[in-house]
């Protein structure tokens, strides 16, 4: 296991503990469910192994859609686990200020 699979695990883990307290047992069991992660309070339990990197970083994305808060602690975790996230959550959003002009510019060529 590499650091990264290591980190991601770590996070996972912490973010199922401190969802379940800001976001609610029933939230957290639906994220669980949609990413396919098992939802264990201990963390040294052994099954946490059983989860794959692909369902942990499916997990991550559905935890950033729990609002501006849930991304804001995926990235501050992220950096003290030293954790790659996945693309989605990191590349950057256009705006509409962005959209308008890609518009404009589509519209005068």
């Amino acid at each position: 296991m590499n650091q990264d699979e290591t980190g991601l695990r770590e996070m996972v883990s912490i973010l199922g503990r401190r969802g379940q307290t800001i976001y609610g047992r029933q939230s957290i069991v639906k994220t669980c469910t949609k990413a396919g992660v098992i939802l264990i309070d201990d963390p040294n339990d052994e099954r946490h192994d059983d989860n794959s990197q692909e369902s942990l970083e499916r997990f991550l994305l559905e935890y950033s859609k729990l609002g501006p808060a849930a991304r804001l602690t995926l990235l501050i975790l992220s950096k003290q686990n030293e954790t790659t996230l996945p693309k989605e959550l990191t590349r950057k959003k256009k705006s509409l200020v962005d959209l308008v002009s890609l518009l404009s510019d589509f519209m005068n060529q």
